[in-house]
C-alpha cells in the first residue's frame, strides 16, 4: 500500500469521511492523523501529544484548530481525540452533514414493523373492492416504513463514500482508525505510534455484515460511533465508542476513538 505523506484529492475530505465511516470520534482520529502527516504534532513514547508551533498555523480544518489550540500544554492521545469528538467544532462538523443529507437521525427497527406491512398490504388488495379501505392501507405502509428504522448513513452519504480506499496513511485513518489494520500492518505503525499508544483508544468495533474489508468505505456502517454525541445525530456527546476513538465515537454514527 501507499502511504504518500500528502492526501491524495479525494471527494470529500478526510474528516468528513472519517465522521461518515464512524462518527465524531473517528472524524477526531482523522483531524489528529492529518495534524501528525503534516509534522504539525508530536507524539511522544508514552502517549503525550505537544503541538510543533505555539500557534494553530498550518490547520486546514476548524477541528484540528480546537486540536492545536488545546495543545497548548501537553495531553494525552486518547484525550486529544476524546475532546475534538465532543467539541463545538464536531457538533458543527455534523450539522453541515446533516444540512447536506450526508447523514440523519438514525431510527431503531421494531421488531414487529412487517406486521404493519402485512396489513397494508392487505387493506390495499381490499381497497380494489371496498375503496375505502385504501386509507388505512396508506396510513399501515407508512408506518410499516417508519418502524423499519433507517440508518445514520443517507444514501448520498454512502454514494459520497463509494470508491473511497486507503490510498494515504491519513485516509487509512479515516476507514480503519488508528487501531485499525490495513492487510497485515497496524495503522498506527503508518505514524510510528507504539501499540501502547495506539491501545490508550477504545478497542475498534469490529464490522458489520455486508461491510468489506480494509481499504474501502463502500460498504462502511457510517456513522456508527463516537465519542460525543448520539451517532450521527445529536450533538450530545457520549463517548462509547467500541469504535470510537474516543472512549466512544458514535458516528458517534461516530465512532470515536476510530472506530471502525
Amino acid at each position: 500500500m501507499e502511504t504518500p505523506t500528502t492526501a491524495r484529492a479525494t471527494r470529500i475530505p478526510p474528516e468528513e469521511i472519517g465522521y461518515l465511516v464512524a462518527g465524531p470520534g473517528r472524524a477526531a482520529e482523522t483531524a489528529l492523523a492529518r495534524l501528525l502527516d503534516a509534522d504539525l504534532v508530536r507524539v511522544s513514547r508514552d502517549g503525550l501529544v505537544s503541538a510543533v508551533h505555539q500557534a494553530d498555523l498550518g490547520a486546514s480544518t476548524a477541528v484540528e484548530t480546537f486540536i492545536l489550540v488545546n495543545l497548548r500544554r501537553l495531553a494525552r492521545f486518547d484525550a486529544v481525540v476524546r475532546n475534538a469528538a465532543k467539541s463545538a467544532e464536531m457538533r458543527s462538523l455534523h450539522q453541515q452533514l446533516r444540512a447536506r443529507r450526508l447523514t440523519r437521525d438514525p431510527r431503531p427497527r421494531l421488531g414487529a414493523w412487517w406486521v404493519f406491512l402485512a396489513i397494508g398490504v392487505v387493506l390495499g388488495l381490499a381497497a380494489l373492492f371496498e375503496p375505502w379501505t385504501l386509507v388505512g392501507a396508506v396510513g399501515f405502509l407508512g408506518f410499516a416504513y417508519w418502524t423499519y428504522g433507517a440508518k445514520p448513513l443517507t444514501r448520498a452519504g454512502r454514494a459520497a463514500l463509494k470508491g473511497t480506499t486507503a490510498s494515504d496513511r491519513v485516509l487509512t485513518v479515516a476507514l480503519e482508525g488508528f487501531r485499525g489494520r490495513i492487510g497485515n500492518q497496524a495503522v498506527g505503525d503508518l505514524f510510528g505510534l507504539p501499540q501502547s499508544v495506539v491501545k490508550m483508544l477504545p478497542r475498534k468495533r469490529k464490522r458489520k455484515a455486508g461491510r468489506r474489508g480494509s481499504g474501502s468505505a463502500s460498504g462502511a456502517a457510517g456513522c456508527g460511533s463516537g465519542c460525543g454525541s448520539s451517532s450521527c445525530g445529536s450533538s450530545g456527546s457520549s463517548c462509547s465508542s467500541g469504535s470510537s476513538s474516543c472512549g466512544g465515537g458514535s458516528s458517534c454514527g461516530g465512532g470515536g476513538g476510530g472506530g471502525g
